[in-house]
């Protein structure tokens, strides 16, 4: 992850030893919330990376940062 948005402010999903889904904030990864279930803490995730404006890493099946797109943060206006 050498990508200037890892020096800056960032939000990551990654998955713990026991298997839960952690969400951190920054390079110190830092602790915000944690997921039995991998969407949940995407979904927060996304929240957070969208009002926050900042950069949102998933992890894949290997444990690799994998950087979303801006326009995967955002949400409808209105729910049909």
């Amino acid at each position: 992850m050498t990508d200037s948005a890892m020096d800056n402010g960032f939000i990551r999903i990654m998955q713990q030893r026991d298997k839960t889904w952690s969400v951190l904030r920054g390079p110190r990864r830092i602790f915000l919330l944690g997921f039995a279930i991998k969407s949940h803490a995407v979904a927060y995730g996304r929240a957070i990376s969208a009002s926050s404006k900042l950069v949102l890493f998933v992890d894949d099946k290997n444990g690799n940062a994998i950087r979303q797109s801006a326009s995967s943060l955002t949400y409808p206006s209105t729910l049909d």
